[in-house]
């Protein structure tokens, strides 16, 4: 199983390598520093990783954690203005799609941000986002944060609040806020 995980890490890294630049954000083919919005890539594969506290979570190309704010919509977003200098939109450029990796069982799509922040990522219709604070696979330090940013799991069901069913997630920070890892 590592070895599938491995190999599609390697794939998305060749796929952001051929695609579009990124402008230093983290969404598909950029890094994890940087603040401002990202440009994103044409194609961003989402996968499945381990992170520290929290267990299997969805991962970009680079391997970072994935989150989502609880309750924020597509047609209702929470992180605007400074916030995506912390929290950058998983982005797409213009006609480009997501793509899941083996145990990404949930519905990848895209929506164009009301903000001009560009096309962003959302999974079963939660929108997706790094957190500046990760530096390398396996860092979670945004899950949990102001009791609104949690990672992503791959069991995560959306429902009409925005909200996931599941347990709390196990990461011993208190803000389990009903999502449940796999």
């Amino acid at each position: 199983m590592r070895k599938f995980l491995a190999v599609g890490i390697v794939a998305a890294f060749v796929l952001a390598a051929c695609g579009h630049k990124s402008n230093g954000a983290a969404s598909g083919g950029g890094s994890a520093s940087g603040g401002g919005s990202a440009k994103g890539v044409a194609v961003l594969t989402v996968n499945t990783g381990q992170a520290s506290g929290v267990g299997t979570v969805l991962v970009n190309a680079q391997g970072l954690t994935l989150y989502h704010w609880k309750g924020e919509t597509t047609s209702s977003l929470q992180c605007t203005g400074s916030c995506l200098s912390l929290w950058i939109p998983a982005t797409v450029n213009g006609g480009g799609s997501p793509t899941g990796g083996m145990h990404v069982t949930g519905t990848l799509a895209t929506f164009t941000r009301s903000d001009g922040h560009g096309t962003q990522v959302t999974y079963n219709g939660m929108p997706l986002y790094t957190y500046t604070g990760d530096s390398k696979p396996g860092d979670a330090k945004g899950e949990g944060l102001q009791g609104v940013w949690f990672a992503v799991t791959p069991s995560m069901q959306a429902t009409s609040t925005g909200t996931s069913s599941g347990g709390n997630n196990g990461g011993g920070n208190g803000y389990g806020g009903g999502y449940g890892n796999p």
